[in-house]
């Protein structure tokens, strides 16, 4: 007879078993108590997927005006690395250490008659024009093949000047004015010939000259980014440089036409882009005694004191260029450095130097006079 009665052994039995799977069943792992690998792993499949957020534009700083001196951005015009200068800059202004601080003009509106001057410069000249490529890469022009010029001879007179740009550079407008053509010249004639310039944009400005037209003219382009009827302003991208037209290679070629919108209207631009930093600019012709003009005659710019590097241009083609009405010049040199020099033509053994003083931000004229050399005599033999 059990102490229990007959009943008690299976229910021992079955509380026994209870107990058991009850510790059984906490010593296993649960569903929230998981391995830690296995936890990696579910965290990685319910983390959000990152979205790439695009980077925020850089904003497009255009001025619809020069601004005054007070206000001068505070980039300045680049130049090639070794003609570079000290430039202080202080509170968004440039300053020029070589350059004394002159009163600044009032610059009225676009709108008005009145030249658009830029800092420093005189209302009688015609620095009206930004460079049409950015700061740090190539916005000097080619000394090779000024205006006027004809590489020796080897191509026909130039109506412009060149940037050597690569392929796509961004091409600015060098002033406000409206856009009055963009697109190719392969049908719309603008040079000697159909596709001279290959896709180009021509813009009228704002401002007129003695009330004229002012033109300028960005040819061999890739691609032009206006359309006709457009209002541009100073800086804003227009174009990307190419290679199309009678091109040789990628560059940009920059025209300034006064008057008309052809090709015969042409000036020089080296008098109308704003000189780099404690730059100015040599215009002058080279004529004989008689006045007669001398054309693509070698002329040497030399400095006095050795501080300055030396430039060398030729004299205008016979054809198809134009003087400036200002200067009557037939040549130019820009972006010249302060100071002292000699202005050299050398015919033979004839030489004649004149001495000019180079200021910034200003033209300076000089007139050299020189005959040819006197006919060699020839022996004559007895009869």
């Amino acid at each position: 007879m059990s102490l229990f009665g007959n009943g008690a052994p299976r229910t021992l039995i079955s509380w026994a078993a209870l107990i058991i799977v009850l510790l059984l069943g906490g010593c296993q792992p649960t569903v929230a108590e998981s391995s830690p690998a296995q936890q990696l792993a579910a965290a990685v499949d319910l983390a959000p997927t990152p979205t790439l957020q695009p980077a925020l534009a850089q904003p497009v700083v255009e001025y619809s005006e020069p601004p005054p001196a007070a206000e001068m951005p505070s980039f300045s015009l680049a130049r090639p690395e070794d003609e570079a200068e000290i430039v202080v800059q202080e509170e968004n202004v440039v300053t020029v250490t070589a350059v004394p601080s002159p009163t600044p003009t009032q610059i009225l509106p676009t709108a008005t008659p009145t030249p658009p001057n830029l800092r420093f410069t005189s209302p009688n000249e015609h620095y009206w024009f930004w460079r049409p490529v950015h700061e740090g890469q190539t916005n000097w022009t080619d000394k090779v093949y000024p205006y006027g010029g004809t590489r020796g001879g080897t191509l026909q007179p130039h109506h412009g000047v060149e940037f050597y740009v690569p392929e796509g550079t961004q091409i600015l407008a060098v002033a406000d004015g409206t856009v009055v053509y963009a697109g190719s010249d392969s049908q719309q004639v603008f040079g000697p010939q159909p596709n001279f310039y290959g896709n180009l944009v021509v813009i009228e400005h704002d401002t007129r000259l003695d009330g004229q037209p002012v033109y300028t003219l960005y040819g061999h382009l890739s691609e032009p980014q206006v359309v006709e009827g457009q209002h541009v302003l100073m800086q804003q991208q227009i174009a990307l440089s190419g290679a199309t037209g009678v091109a040789e290679g990628p560059h940009l070629h920059f025209e300034v036409r006064v008057g008309e919108n052809n090709y015969n209207s042409t000036r020089n631009p080296r008098l109308w882009l704003y000189p780099f930093p404690d730059r100015g600019t040599v215009v002058g012709r080279v004529v004989t005694s008689s006045g007669e003009v001398w054309h693509e005659l070698v002329v040497s710019l030399t400095s006095s004191d050795g501080i300055n590097l030396g430039h060398t241009t030729t004299t205008y083609a016979a054809s198809n260029v134009n003087s400036d009405p200002l200067w009557n010049e037939t040549f130019a040199f820009d972006d010249v450095g302060g100071g002292s020099y000699k202005a050299v033509v050398q015919i033979g053994e004839e030489r004649v130097t004149e001495e000019i003083v180079v200021q910034p931000y200003q033209t300076t004229f000089v007139e050299i006079v020189i005959d040819p050399p006197p006919p060699t005599p020839t022996s004559t033999s007895e009869p």
